[in-house]
């Protein structure tokens, strides 16, 4: 190493001598910087800097560092020039410093205005969140509806929703100028957009890819930031139960299992703002707060004892495995059990359980209320399932509440003037359920153990994969024009609940889409309750331009949703995915993947640009048949 870079080195120490390190967008910044200049090297300036913040925090300065990249839009020269922003010499500083210079630019830092200061750094970090808004607002209107078959959603077993949307990770990096990562990996493939919002205003973005990988946008805010699954469930001043989760998975799952209003805080740090802000705004609530097991369990139970909200947690049995993977969360035990498992232990952990008798031991996997004596800081419903799961404990984690009084609405109205329940009144709870639905899971509370309560009596519909109407439903007319048009030995099918992708070319009558699905296959989807994602796609099925069409149709329970799809790109992706499998099976590891993926990036580009000549060529050659005509008819 030569001389001249260990005065860089001095020179840059002595730069951020100058420059507060409390500020989390200049922080992060200058890892960027300090990064492009002196690559792995940096982190011991930076760190060292770092550590006269007194928010400074060892563990997320190791993670910013490993999310920086060297290709960060931030160099020295960016640096040096906030530093001389702060009243620091660049011209005065080229030569090396003496490490007794250096320790007298060092804290107590030079005599600046710092009420000024902060005021400057506080209007940049307000306007750096401002443009980062605007940012996610533009991307959030450029990306799509989320198609079917998104491997994230897939894997956590999960439907989309239209509060969420996607786009392809080369889309994504040419509209951001960089490539969003995750622990320096760049997020691939189809990316799902979550709009985070801190009050009423979008103000970034999480991105989720189909390995899971999560990113954001950068310098966006996010602390205080949620993400709700269906906004427009506290309509005409009814409110259901509010779940709080930490994921979007989870708070996925949760709202299939429930229907309740549920929102993710996007991070386990951000449950209590979120779980605050919500408590603001419907005081008289049921609030759960959803605790992952692991490292954000505190955060939860701080964030429900702050917010005088239950708090729920799942167990599993100890051996369950989730793709080799420990289970820790409500969305994994949903996969393991089901959503109805989960929607009976949330319903239950609000509502009370039927009362029975502890002393006989567990029956047959229901619940069990573990009662304790008036002077008990707290109460836990052990909710046991049979075998596959273990227990889901509910925690009323206010301190000084009464065992066996549940919170409600009523306990924040007057309590204190309140009666204490009886022993037999705190076992057999009455809770007044705010909506038909939990009405209707309510448990009696006459019932003993003997004859236990039943699930009520859910509306019949049918199983996943089960076909959604016969064949011979559809009349004979339609499936004659089937054979007509793809041949008379095609083999024919309805579609079947919560089915699809169906992919490949339609034909369109007024009640029938018909699309052949394969070579001589094809499959009926009625019209009756079909949407069209796409103002286009609508736009074609009105004016019968959808004759010939590529269109991909995917059914949420037995609603069918058409999307556009191209079948080139989609060869294109299958192809290099099989490319990608086979090299790990040969022994390249994953070196390779990144040169796939960019002679993949490639070869669409080259496909659009093609298309894109073609289509110019239509249009000029039906311009000049069009000026023929004209010119012969005068």
């Amino acid at each position: 190493m030569n001389t001249r870079y260990l005065g860089e080195e001095e020179r840059a120490r002595a730069a951020l001598a100058v420059i507060p390190a409390e500020d989390y967008a200049t922080w992060v910044d200058m890892a960027f910087a300090l990064k492009q200049g002196f690559g792995e090297a940096g982190f011991d300036i930076w760190d060292e800097w770092s550590r006269t913040a007194h928010n400074y925090s060892e563990r997320a300065a190791r993670v910013t560092w490993r999310s920086a990249g060297e290709s960060g839009g931030k160099t020295l020269a960016s640096l040096f020039w906030l530093a001389q922003q702060h009243g620091f010499d660049v011209r005065g500083s080229r030569a090396a410093m003496d490490p007794a210079d250096r320790s007298r630019m060092s804290p107590p830092r030079p005599s600046v205005d710092r009420a000024g200061q902060d005021g400057r750094g506080e209007a940049r970090v307000r306007a750096r969140q401002a443009a980062v808004a605007r940012e996610a607002l533009a991307i959030w209107k450029w990306a799509r509806p989320v198609g079917p078959g998104h491997p994230y959603l897939e894997r956590k077993q999960v439907r989309a929703v239209p509060t969420l949307r996607e786009l392809e990770a080369e889309e994504l990096h040419a509209l951001l100028g960089y490539a969003p990562r995750s622990d320096e990996e760049p997020l691939t493939g189809r990316v799902l957009v979550v709009p985070v919002r801190i009050g009423e205003t979008l103000s970034t973005l999480e991105l989720i890819d189909a390995e899971g990988r999560k990113s954001a946008l950068a310098g966006g805010a996010k602390s205080g930031g949620y993400w709700v699954v269906e906004p427009g469930q506290f309509c005409d001043g009814a409110v259901t139960p509010i779940l709080i989760a930490e994921g979007v998975a989870t708070a996925l799952a949760v709202w299939q299992a429930t229907g309740w209003f549920s929102a993710a805080a996007l991070s386990s740090g951000n449950l209590r703002p979120v779980a605050a802000m919500w408590r603001g705004r419907y005081p008289e609530a049921e609030m759960l707060v959803l605790a992952d097991l692991g490292a954000g369990y505190e955060q939860a139970r701080q964030a429900a004892l702050g917010t005088s909200s239950l708090l729920a947690e799942p167990r599993f049995a100890p051996q369950a495995r989730i793709a080799g993977d420990v289970p820790t969360d409500f969305d994994d035990m949903a996969v393991l059990s089901g959503p109805g498992v989960v929607g009976e232990l949330l319903r239950e952990s609000l509502y009370g359980a039927p009362e029975r008798d502890v002393a006989g031991g567990e029956a047959d996997g229901q619940a069990v209320v573990a009662q304790g004596s008036d002077d008990a800081p707290k109460q836990e419903h052990a909710l046991k399932e049979d075998h596959a799961m273990g227990n889901v404990k509910e925690k009323l984690v206010g301190d000084g509440e009464v065992s066996g009084r549940r919170r409600t609405s009523r306990r924040r109205t007057g309590h204190q003037d309140a009666p204490e329940p009886t022993q037999q009144e705190s076992t057999v709870p009455a809770p007044e359920p705010t909506t038909a639905q939990a009405q209707s899971q309510q448990p009696e509370p006459d019932r003993r153990e003997g004859d236990a309560p039943k699930p009520a009596p859910a509306p019949a519909r049918r199983q996943v994969g089960e076909p959604l109407y016969g064949l011979d439903e559809v009349p004979g007319e339609i499936r004659a024009l089937a054979q007509h048009r793809f041949g008379a030995q095609t083999r024919m099918a309805t579609p079947r609940e919560n089915g699809g992708p169906y992919r490949g070319e339609v034909f369109n009558t007024e009640h029938y889409l018909i699309q052949e699905v394969s070579t001589r296959s094809v499959v009926f989807h009625a019209k009756s309750d079909m949407e069209f994602v796409s103002d286009r796609l609508r736009w074609m099925d009105e004016n019968q331009r959808l004759n010939g069409a590529e269109v991909q149709v995917g059914y949420d329970g037995a609603r069918a949703r058409v999307y556009p799809w191209d079948r080139a790109r989609d060869l294109l992706e299958r192809t290099v995915a099989s490319l990608k499998k086979s090299a790990r099976e040969v022994g390249f590891g994953n070196e390779l993947d990144a040169t796939l993926d960019q002679l993949q990036a490639t070869s669409w580009t080259r496909m659009r640009e093609a298309r894109a000549a073609v289509l110019a060529q239509s249009k000029e050659r039906a311009g000049r048949e069009q000026e023929q005509g004209l010119g012969q008819q005068r």
